[in-house]
């Protein structure tokens, strides 16, 4: 089971392996990236910040969709971040399952993007991605950590309109 998908550019650090994985106690933090999966530094970093007591899976795309939709881990709690809302979308589209997503501190130096809440900027790419899933009946939304201000996809959404 799918608890959260969240967008962040910095993948695990800790607002993720703490605040996040101690809100949702998943039993897996999957990371959903190319690029880290075939990077030996960036893994080993991200096993750095591993929260303790969490199995970590650090996958490409595709194979996160694999390991998403294998009936395996359907009575596992997975919490799975993606780099960005782009590749949010990608695996929704190969995922079903995915039923929230949180829009977290991904493009906070984004000089072209639009500041959503203080710590979350978007760009429009990002907008029209999550306008997406929006439309495909995800519930889109923006929150640094699970005890900050939540900005639903209307809230988002008036940020591009203002």
């Amino acid at each position: 089971m799918i608890t959260l998908l969240r967008a962040d550019d910095r993948l695990v650090h800790g607002l993720v392996a703490v605040s996040w994985t101690n809100q949702l106690q998943p039993d897996i933090l999957l990371v959903a990236n190319d690029h880290a999966a075939s990077d030996t530094m960036t893994k080993m970093t991200m096993k750095l910040a591993k929260p303790a007591g969490v199995t970590l899976g650090i996958k490409d795309l595709k194979s996160a969709a694999q390991i998403l939709n294998n009936p395996k881990y359907a009575n596992k709690k997975i919490f799975v971040v993606t780099i960005n809302v782009e590749d949010a979308l990608k695996l929704k589209k190969e995922v079903p399952g995915i039923a929230k997503v949180n829009v977290g501190t991904a493009g906070i130096h984004e000089k072209n993007g639009v500041a959503v809440l203080p710590q979350i900027k978007m760009t429009q790419e990002d907008f029209a991605c999550a306008k997406e899933l929006q439309e495909q009946g995800v519930e889109v939304f923006a929150q640094v950590t699970p005890t900050a201000e939540k900005l639903n996809f209307a809230g988002i959404e008036k940020a591009f309109t203002k």
